[in-house]
């Protein structure tokens, strides 16, 4: 059974379109839907209660918390994480059978983004080899993995104070601990892209607190026991995001934060080298999917 697991905080009304692509998907095969809500009050709930879902109610801290409750819960062998605005694709039964078949610990497809009812983005995991590097400098991209309930038994909980970097925490767990690991054919996933979106807002203040949760990441990192090469990476990935952060903090007319998050990038990195790795890392991963 594949389990669909989706944490939610007053999703109304891009909710409904996202159970309903999953459903439409799922209809014929054995499946489940765990929604975790944090605490809704603008009728998620009441549409959750009639919607044909496994429904955790809140409140939690955080969309990670969330998630972690969906996951204790689910009952599958496989589970794909769906977000509350986002679309699952209408092979998702097709690529499922494909990861049972091949034993994969986690079996990894394609994604698209699109706004306005426009394609305006495709991966390319095929393209791209998934470790470490791509993993941080690239798009992680976790929604379109269908990943084996043992192994994210294994791997544990997402890191809910990490915010938004705890996508690409979990991903860089999933990295070491994935035995077998395959592509799929087609895509798995459709972001949404529209203003409320956290991470697909397309404003510099989305931009702004998807950086932030990167350097938290960064400290999460940095305490974590890293041999040398990986070390180099995440201090090219620490000067590089807080150069991002910066233009975001600029952009959004916040010039004093700007300023002290280039002082601070400087002040952290004296030495060329993590600017130069760290730029020409990011160039090369830029827009990119992490991989397979």
């Amino acid at each position: 059974m594949l389990s669909v697991v989706m944490p939610c905080l007053n999703a109304m009304p891009h909710i409904v379109a996202a159970i309903d692509s999953a459903m439409a998907a799922l209809a014929g095969t054995p499946y489940e839907i765990v929604v975790a809500d944090g605490g809704s009050t603008d009728g998620t709930v009441n549409y959750l209660r009639t919607a044909g879902v496994s429904l955790l109610e809140g409140p939690d801290s955080s969309l990670y918390e969330g998630l972690n409750k969906a996951l204790a819960a689910a009952r599958g062998d496989y589970a794909v994480w769906l977000n509350s605005d986002d679309i699952l694709c209408p092979d998702i039964v097709e690529l499922a059978s494909l990861a049972r078949g091949s034993a994969a610990d986690m079996a990894t497809g394609e994604v698209q983004t699109v706004a306005g009812g426009k394609v305006i983005w495709k991966s390319t995991h095929h393209d791209v080899r998934f470790d470490f590097n791509s993993l941080l400098f690239g798009v992680p991209n976790i929604n379109c993995r269908i990943v084996s309930m043992g192994l994210l038994r294994t791997a544990g909980p997402f890191v809910p104070g990490l915010g938004l970097g705890a996508d690409r925490e979990m991903m860089l767990r999933l990295l070491d601990l994935a035995g077998k690991r395959t592509a799929l054919p087609k895509a798995v996933y459709c972001y949404q892209a529209h203003p409320a979106s956290r991470t697909m807002g397309g404003t510099w203040k989305s931009y702004r607190s998807v950086h932030e949760a990167n350097l938290k990441l960064v400290s999460y990192l940095r305490a974590a026991r890293l041999d040398a090469n990986r070390e180099e990476v995440v201090e090219a990935y620490a000067a590089s995001t807080r150069l991002a952060l910066a233009r975001a903090e600029f952009f959004t007319g916040d010039w004093g934060a700007a300023t002290a998050t280039i002082a601070a990038a400087i002040a952290d990195h004296p030495m060329p080298g993590d600017w130069y790795r760290g730029l020409s890392l990011h160039r090369r991963y830029r827009g990119q999917a992490s991989g397979w």
